[in-house]
């Protein structure tokens, strides 16, 4: 015989294992729900189990008909535990630990990432030329200018609608375009969603070692009022439903919750699309480091732009790959790209032979197909000198010594 607690704690501890099992009932009920939908359509209608353990963990039906005083406790707590086929009746075991395998199969699938129908999609001859969109939104210069508005913008109330915007200016010459730089109506204010540029700064960093500021972005411009972050979200759903599932403990019934629809936006305009334009001017926050302030210059074929050098092939260098390295005087090249020609992340500085105390120049850059290097860059042009540890290449240079006097 099993001693029965006092009524009052009886009801707590079952609550409590109630909350605690609240989800997981939820999966329970679909998994007998599809049980119950097999067995209807198969020609034997096999007979139905009650399954006591939806209300103790644990419990089973081979022990509820070998112990009368369990099955006398279920009774007298939960009357109509049996009369519920809704939520607590299922058929025959097999099936549903079948439909439970099935079950387990689909939620192992790997989610799916859907992109947000409203992202920018730059055109393939864009694309191709490794330039990368940007978004950003006209500034009121009536209400937007100025320190106070300007930090309104960056930071916004919690009860503001806005989200984080960087200000900044669209300014330069564009003769493709019959824009020049002279012409007021060339500055144009706008605001950059803080998201925006902190994106490109995580993946190409920004200052001497970063590439930022010397990138071609394809910048395209809405109105102010449509300023929402909706617009800028990536929709991630997972292969399996979203529906949730509400217990209600006095009537132990489950309420079916359908999950959210997708959140439906309505098209907009750009005012300005695919403008080629250059980061520059990016101030960032001392202490956050998280961007205050970014302009951008238009930018258009054959017009100078500085990449940034990067080495290749210091295993082979006898000082590099011993330790050494290079001290640059120079980390990046101004060069012309040539009309629908691929602007380069990098220009590549040969390493290979590089020994201590050599100076690097210009004939080591390797210059890619397309681009050229400006006229104003002269032949000598400094990269940096090789330095290393006391006794780097001091073997090396024993080893000629010695071949030399063969």
């Amino acid at each position: 015989m099993i001693k029965m607690a006092p009524p009052l704690l009886r009801q707590a501890v079952i609550q409590s294992r109630l909350a605690a099992r609240l989800s997981k009932r939820a999966t329970t009920v679909v998994h007998h729900q599809r049980a119950m939908m097999m067995c209807t359509s198969s020609s034997a209608t096999p007979p139905l189990y009650a399954q006591p353990n939806q209300y103790v963990t644990g419990v089973t039906n081979d022990q509820l008909e070998a112990n009368q005083a369990m099955r006398d406790w279920y009774n007298a707590n939960f009357p109509s535990w049996k009369e519920d086929p809704e939520t607590i009746i299922a058929t025959d075991p097999s099936l549903l630990e079948n439909t439970t395998e099935e079950e387990t199969e689909n939620d192992s699938d790997e989610e799916e990432l859907i992109t947000n129908p409203h992202a920018i999609t730059l055109p393939e001859e864009l694309s191709k030329r490794n330039i990368r969109p940007l978004v950003a939104y006209l500034r009121d210069p009536d209400n937007e200018t100025g320190t106070r508005n300007c930090d309104r913008l960056r930071y916004p109330g919690p009860n503001d609608d806005d989200f984080p915007l960087v200000p900044g200016i669209l300014h330069g010459s564009d003769p493709t375009a019959n824009i020049l730089s002279i012409d007021p109506s060339s500055k144009v204010l706008v605001k950059t969603p803080w998201f925006e540029i902190q994106r490109e700064l995580d993946r190409y960093a920004s200052g001497r070692n970063g590439s930022f500021e010397n990138r071609v972005y394809a910048l395209t411009i809405f109105p102010s009022e449509d300023a929402y972050v909706g617009y800028h979200k990536s929709v991630r759903q997972l292969n399996k439903d979203d529906t949730t599932y509400h217990l209600d403990e006095e009537t132990m019934t489950v309420t079916e919750i359908p999950g959210a629809p997708p959140e439906v936006l309505p098209d907009r305009t750009p005012i300005v699309e695919n403008v080629l334009v250059i980061p520059a001017d990016l101030q960032l926050h001392p202490v956050a480091h998280a961007a205050l302030c970014v302009n951008f210059i238009r930018y258009h074929a054959m017009k100078p732009i500085k990449i940034p050098i990067r080495t290749i092939n210091e295993e082979e260098s006898p000082a590099m790959k011993k330790g050494g390295f290079i001290a640059f005087v120079n980390t990046f090249v101004e060069c012309l790209v040539e009309e629908g020609g691929v602007i380069p992340e990098r220009i590549e500085l040969e390493c290979t032979g590089l020994r201590q105390k050599d100076v690097v120049r210009r004939e080591r850059l390797i210059i890619p197909e397309g681009v050229t290097v400006h006229p104003r860059v002269k032949s000598d042009f400094l990269v940096g000198t090789v330095f290393g540890a006391k006794g780097v290449g001091a073997d090396d240079e024993e080893e000629e010594g010695e071949e030399a006097k063969k």
